[in-house]
């Protein structure tokens, strides 16, 4: 769910209702026209209620894919709607309506198809060009829930069309394998699933191991056979999806101990607020994403973010392995970031006067850089950054509650043993016996 989308030519930055263009090629920028309504349509189902707490804000930017020949950016948005844009004149080709807010795209390496997760658990494919898609599922269990596409004219198509596939909870990512044989999801749920494309019925595998929802997924560029993982649960996990197996895992806890402060203190201000806060909050914060370049034929850099924590934890995957290398610190709550080159990370702050900032990368450590053209670009448009709020998905509401059963069973435990005592010693009368219908 790339919020900083990055190219050999393109930075592709979603703002709260905007997304942001840089062209490296010739230093230039401009903003899309997303024409994004004041109030998302009105669902007569009480889940869409619980779809948009999951988001921080309604009416924002979800997130946005560049194909690999750079002539298409796809943008999802709050209202259900995903957007298809050349790359060469910056005109809108397609836009898809959904059923429910969309929460991740992703396009296949031919550029032919399109797939979108939602908050409900389905994902849909659609031609990225428009038309018709030249391979469809076999699969007709959902066909008859839904009727066909129709066109709406202008290039805007209804999504009416059978889900490829579906969970029993939330998605929060999808992506496409490099052969375009495999779907891979994950959920709300702790799993991640491997679906073979377009027969999505048929199950390759699951990836399971992550004790809380996985944040997101994305396959290593040199070896498309390994997954990279991160979840709530604070660890990153390395996998050989079409097996189901992990092949490394790493738990950030062990390096993040002088910076958990941050996430103590926001969580006390939440119990303080509410006390049923206590329910889902854990004791450590989440692992909200992660950017991954191939600096190497075997080597991966691999930065990512905890929520509530402004940090950026630095790793490196090398022969499957996973090498602490640093911590830096930030100035502001992260919210996304993406690697421009193997030397240059771009991170997205939750920050009122410098939105964007820019690390150097040298001997395996994060230095700010004072000066850039993406720090520039972010200062002269924050607006479009604080505009609607900073955006991106709330973690606390994808924890699930916990409930202390037990605590009351042993309570009323305790009271039958003292009352029967007091019966024995005779200090009490021995009450009635109560009969099966009384």
């Amino acid at each position: 769910m790339g919020r900083i989308e990055t190219s050999q030519n393109l930075v592709v930055i979603c703002c709260s209702k905007t997304v942001l263009v840089y062209d490296r090629r010739n230093d230039a920028s401009s903003t899309l026209n997303l024409d994004i309504p004041e109030t998302p349509v009105e669902s007569n189902k009480a889940t869409d209620s619980d779809e948009a707490t999951a988001q921080g804000s309604k009416n924002q930017v979800v997130c946005a894919r560049i194909s690999d020949d750079e002539k298409y950016l796809a943008v999802a948005c709050e209202p259900k709607t995903v957007t298809v844009w050349c790359t060469q004149s910056w005109s809108l080709q397609h836009t898809h309506n959904l059923v429910k807010r969309p929460v991740s795209v992703d396009i296949s390496i031919d550029s032919k198809v399109i797939l979108v997760a939602d908050k409900t658990g389905d994902v849909y494919h659609f031609p990225l060009k428009g038309g018709e898609l030249e391979v469809t599922s076999v699969c007709h269990d959902k066909q008859e829930m839904s009727p066909e596409s129709e066109s709406q004219g202008n290039g805007e198509e209804k999504s009416n069309v059978p889900a490829l596939l579906g969970h029993l909870s939330m998605l929060l990512d999808v992506v496409i394998s490099q052969d375009s044989r495999f779907v891979i999801t994950c959920d709300r749920d702790e799993k991640i699933r491997v679906s073979h494309y377009p027969n999505s019925y048929n199950i390759q595998s699951f990836c399971l191991g992550h004790r809380e929802f996985v944040t997101q997924i994305d396959l290593l560029p040199n070896h498309s056979n390994l997954l990279l993982s991160c979840s709530g649960d604070g660890t990153l996990r390395l996998w050989e999806y079409e097996k189901g197996l992990c092949v490394a895992v790493i738990d950030t806890r062990e390096h993040t101990s002088p910076i958990l402060h941050h996430f103590t203190k926001y969580s006390e201000e939440r119990i303080k607020q509410s006390a049923e806060a206590t329910r889902y909050l854990p004791d450590y914060p989440p692992l909200r994403c992660f950017a991954l370049y191939p600096c190497a034929e075997d080597e991966y850099l691999v930065a990512t973010v905890l929520d509530k924590i402004p940090s950026v934890l630095l790793y490196k995957i090398m022969d499957r392995k996973f090498n602490y290398l640093s911590t830096t610190s930030l100035e502001g709550l992260p919210l996304a970031l993406s690697w421009l080159n193997s030397e240059t990370l771009l991170v997205q702050e939750e920050s009122e006067e410098q939105p964007l900032s820019v690390y150097h990368c040298e001997a395996d450590r994060l230095s700010r850089l004072k000066e850039h053209s993406l720090i520039s670009l972010g200062v002269n448009h924050k607006h479009l950054f604080s505009e609607g709020g900073p955006g991106g998905v709330n973690m606390d509401i994808l924890y699930k509650q916990r409930y202390d059963n037990v605590a009351e069973y042993l309570k009323k435990k305790e009271e039958r043993i003292a009352l029967a005592k007091a019966v024995e010693a005779g200090l009490v009368p021995q009450p009635p016996k109560k009969g099966r219908w009384e």
